[in-house]
């Protein structure tokens, strides 16, 4: 027996050796591959790969570092997961790059495997496909000034010096100066997919089977049917397909055309195709690469039909090309039959560019993508019959509640008087200690002088969007929500879109730790509405009333604004919070305010019910909030469709009482509506001892009959009877 137990003993001790030994080979991302970025400061890269032995999933992560020539970043939780020995996950990542990519596998702390890929760029992808011009067939080879730029294969990816793999020809390209030039406006990689074909019509790029009655000059990708029709073989199709699929959905920011000369003035001119038909075969080409590849791919198509002097360019193929962009179904790409003489191969008497003209070529595509790229990110858009704009900053993390907390507020406790009892919860590890007094009083000049001497922390991007409903006249408020958690989705809800609506509402949202996290100072918000308000031409956002949204982290956001600014808010909702004590802000007591707890939320029973419960109860007493408390039962750390009801009911109900029904924001700071405590009800708090549904008595003010100055205070009696409703059934059926 004793000899047993030493050879088990010694075999657990090899396979814990050989699992610290692991080895990591990834096969996602691939070295010098360039991921499509998402936003101007970042993008989802994918990780796969395959370890050398089996690893347990049970306490066990994926962990990612960048590091770059100047900064690194740190290591980052991916999503993602480990089954035997495969590894899949993602992790978003900043722009720029290269980047040398680590990544490593985390077990109980302890790192298990590591493999890295030397060179992983978030940036720009683009899909060039056409003839020879989009091709490799140019005078003179072209290189990447910048070495910034990558090319993809469909195997590998390299820097992206001529000829392009993936192309026909062994010549030169456009593609290195208009990458360049990319790079040079962006500060981002840029990758490549060549898929151009020399000598090739339209026609031999349409679908399998799809006909028309004349062949190409060359006829090697068609065939003659039966019936005398000819019909492509679709393997350009085909492969063209292949490419796009290989980065995915998304995976590339626009397919670059340059097709045409093979179709016009053919020498045959049975061959040659007449405007109409390249038009609808491009057309054809364009919608269904859409469909096949699951998203609709942006497309530039240029004007291209030259062939030598004397036969510079066919008008008919021209106002065809030009067709697709008037009809909204590609863009317009550059006028490439206007490069003649020197621009062109033997001294200006060949089709294809010389090396200057391919210079000129790639300058000329990026004049036409970048003004395109750069509105990507703040174009106005059409959505839920309303408009969006966004925009994106570069913010430091000092504006967040961490870096506030950590550096500027006093570590004393003392003066919460809620429960307080750690005789429930015991001793508080680490990872649970709980900071209690959230009253801060933290002036904007206070933070200023506390990042001079400590410095402003990282930065991360933030994005900023705002929907306005059609035809809303004067904006009467702005529903402002961080993007933490539920907030994202929020902002897009159709439901809140109806509402705002009918209101005569913006909504304004944010994502981003600096803002979602946040808030210091004051102005970060205020300054960003009003320069909206100029952007989309509703001068009124500068002062327009607010209402506001936090889930989670982004609660302590919720309620500190309505704390600095209670004459701008009318009413704000902080959804379960992640820690509730700093919801506890005194200056925001006579501002409407909804916590919404979810009984099941493992954040509700941290450090206990009862001290997350007091919270309201503690302002209520001591300042007479005007706030009431929510616990959703049978539910965790997120809202579902069951909770918007409440949400909307009482952002309708706050807003009909703060907001006066003349106010114009246009002219100036609104005044809210004051309240008085004997203006609404009172509803009894729910009891955490009984849990799940409770019917809570509901009644006004004067004959409320339970503890009126702890009770949650509820803004009407049609807020009141959904509130009701809501800890009762678990929903609110109709709003009143």
């Amino acid at each position: 027996m004793k000899h047993m137990l030493v050879i088990f003993t010694t075999l657990l001790l090899s396979l814990l050796t050989s699992i610290d030994a692991a080895e990591l080979t990834l096969t996602a991302p691939l070295d010098y591959q360039v991921v499509q970025r998402s936003s101007p400061g970042k993008g989802l890269v994918r990780i796969a790969g395959e370890l050398s032995e089996e690893v347990a999933a049970a306490d066990t992560s994926i962990e990612v570092k960048l590091v770059g020539e100047k900064n690194e970043s740190g290591w980052l939780r991916a999503g993602g997961s480990i089954s035997g020995k495969k590894l899949s996950g993602t992790v978003e990542s900043p722009a720029g790059g290269w980047w040398k990519m680590e990544v490593r596998v985390v077990r109980s702390g302890k790192e298990v495997a590591h493999g890295s890929v030397a060179h992983v760029g978030i940036g720009e992808v683009f899909v060039i496909a056409g003839q020879s011009n989009s091709a490799n067939h140019g005078a003179e080879k072209q290189t990447t000034k910048t070495q910034r730029v990558a090319s993809f294969d469909s195997k590998a990816w390299r820097i992206a010096d001529d000829p392009q793999p993936g192309a026909s020809g062994g010549g030169g390209s456009f593609v290195p100066p208009f990458a360049d030039a990319i790079v040079a406006k962006e500060n981002v990689p840029v990758g490549i997919i060549a898929c151009g074909i020399g000598a090739t019509s339209v026609r031999e790029w349409l679908p399998k089977g799809a006909t028309f009655p004349n062949p190409p000059t060359l006829v090697g990708r068609v065939e003659q049917l039966p019936n005398g029709q000819w019909a492509s073989k679709g393997a350009a199709y085909e492969a063209f397909i292949t490419r796009m699929k290989s980065v995915g959905v998304q995976g590339f920011r626009a397919v670059l055309w340059h097709q045409g000369e093979s179709d016009a003035n053919q020498k045959d001119a049975t061959r040659t195709l007449p405007g109409r038909l390249y038009r609808e075969h491009l057309e054809k080409i364009i919608r269904e690469s859409r469909r096949a590849i699951g998203w609709d791919a942006p497309w530039f198509v240029a004007q291209a039909s030259y062939h030598v002097p004397g036969d510079e360019g066919s008008d008919d193929i021209r106002a065809a090309q030009a067709s697709l962009w008037k009809d909204g179904i590609a863009l317009e790409g550059p006028d490439s039959d206007a490069l003649k003489g020197k621009f062109r191969e033997r001294d200006g008497q060949g089709v294809h560019f010389s090396g200057e003209g391919l210079r000129v070529h790639g300058a000329k595509w990026a004049e036409k993508v970048l003004p395109w790229l750069d509105a990507q990110w703040s174009a106005p858009r059409k959505a839920n019959d309303g408009t969006e704009w966004s925009t994106f900053e570069q913010l430091p993390e000092c504006h967040s509640l961490g870096w506030v907390s950590a550096n500027v507020q006093s570590k004393d406790t003392k003066s919460w008087n809620g429960v307080l009892d750690e005789a429930k919860w015991g001793t508080p590890s680490a990872q649970q200690a709980v900071t209690r007094n959230w009253d801060w009083k933290v002036s904007d000049d206070q933070w200023r002088e506390a990042v001079k001497q400590k410095g402003e922390g990282q930065r991360e991007e933030v994005r900023f969007d705002l929907w306005l409903p059609d035809d809303i006249g004067i904006a009467r408020g702005i529903v402002v929500m961080s993007g933490h958690g539920s907030g994202e989705n929020l902002f897009h809800r159709a439901d809140l879109r109806a509402l705002a609506k009918e209101l005569h509402l913006a909504l304004f949202k944010f994502v981003g730790n600096p803002m979602q996290r946040g808030f210091w100072p004051r102005s970060l918000l205020f300054d960003r509405l009003k320069s909206f308000g100029e952007k989309c031409g509703h001068l009124e956002l500068e002062h327009a009333p607010l209402f506001l949204y936090g889930h989670s982290n982004g609660t302590g956001f919720s309620a500190i604004i309505p704390s600095y600014a209670p004459e701008r808010v009318w009413g704000f909702v902080s959804m379960r919070p992640g820690i509730t004590f700093q919801v506890y802000q005194p200056g925001a007591a006579q501002v409407p305010g909804l916590v919404i707890f979810g009984e099941d939320d493992g954040f509700f029973a941290r450090p206990s019910r009862e001290e997350n419960l007091a919270v309201v109860p503690t302002l209520r007493k001591n300042h007479a909030a005007l706030w009431n408390i929510a616990v959703e039962p049978k539910t965790g750390h997120g809202p579902g469709e069951k909770t918007w009801p409440l949400v909307f009911s009482f952002l309708r109900h706050t807003f009909a009482a703060r907001v006066p029904a003349n106010a114009n924001a246009r002219q100036g700071p609104v005044k809210l509506n004051a309240l008085t405590l004997e203006s609404g009800h009172l509803g009894q708090n729910w009891d955490s001892t009984k849990g799940g549904y409770q019917t809570l008595p509901i009644a006004p003010v004067a004959s409320f009959a339970g503890d009126k100055t702890t009770a949650s205070w509820l803004v009407s009696a049609a807020y009141a009877a959904d509130w009701q409703a809501f800890q009762r059934d678990g929903e609110v059926k109709k709003s009143q």
